[in-house]
């Protein structure tokens, strides 16, 4: 895929919630059981998505406090980010915050929005949820993030979760992006914005047409203008000719 558009994500979180897990179900469909720190590794992945061909350059972190100041560098190559915690450790996800922070400090500076999609993983293991959807929506919003919950066990929401975070660098908003299986937003929620946004759209296509009609007639008028005046200045000069070329006899 020559022609296709590279878009760099980078997965970020708290150490043993699945980060690489994730990333290795999208590229390799596979599930990594064992437990094995990453300090930093690189994945390319190849996909259509919205009609565009894509290829995701994804970066995966380490989780360790000791690597924080090696996050900077990452976080400042990337267009999106996965924040993903574990629904099954209440700790994760209180640390995410830690996370976001680190984000919007390295890139709040450098651009009006950040694309970032909120991921609650291991949601096969729902006997054992620490963590509820409504206040991991609560966060999202706070963040101007969506969010989605995900199981790199049985591959579910993978591929929406980082093909969604795709469609929102793409769209450079969360509502709107034609997310899809997603808490937040909900299906409701997105279709909603998709509607506003049609009849933007369409209000400023009026708009145009206005001031292009607009330019048209003002244009018109300037050449009537025009014709006019021209036909004034030859009455006026031919006056004179017509005085000019009288006689007389004087007996």
């Amino acid at each position: 895929m020559s022609t296709s558009k590279e878009f760099r994500l980078v997965v970020v979180g708290p150490p043993v919630v699945g980060k690489s897990a994730l990333t290795i179900r999208l590229t390799q469909s596979e599930f990594a059981n064992e437990y094995d720190p990453t300090i930093e590794d690189t994945y390319r992945h190849y996909c259509e998505i919205n009609g565009v061909p894509a290829s995701l350059d994804i970066l995966d972190t380490a989780g360790q406090e000791e690597y924080s100041s090696m996050r900077d560098l990452y976080m400042k190559t990337g267009e999106g980010f996965l924040l993903v915690f574990s629904l099954v450790d209440r700790n994760s996800f209180e640390e995410i915050s830690t996370f976001y922070n680190q984000i919007m400090r390295v890139k709040g500076e450098l651009v009006n929005f950040v694309p970032i999609m909120l991921v609650g993983n291991k949601n096969d293991l729902e006997d054992q949820r620490q963590v509820s959807k409504e206040e991991a929506i609560s966060l999202a919003k706070k963040f101007d993030a969506s969010y989605i919950e995900t199981s790199a066990k049985t591959g579910e929401n993978v591929t929406e979760a980082f093909h969604g975070l795709v469609r929102v660098i793409m769209h450079n908003a969360v509502l709107g992006a034609g997310l899809s299986r997603t808490l937040y937003p909900s299906a409701k929620e997105e279709k909603e914005a998709q509607l506003r946004e049609a009849v933007e759209q369409k209000k400023e296509q009026k708009k145009r047409k206005r001031e292009e009609l607009s330019g048209v007639t003002s244009g018109a008028s300037e050449v009537v203008e025009g014709g006019k005046v021209g036909r004034n200045q030859a009455k006026v000069s031919g006056g004179p000719k017509e005085e000019s070329g009288g006689c007389c006899v004087i007996v």
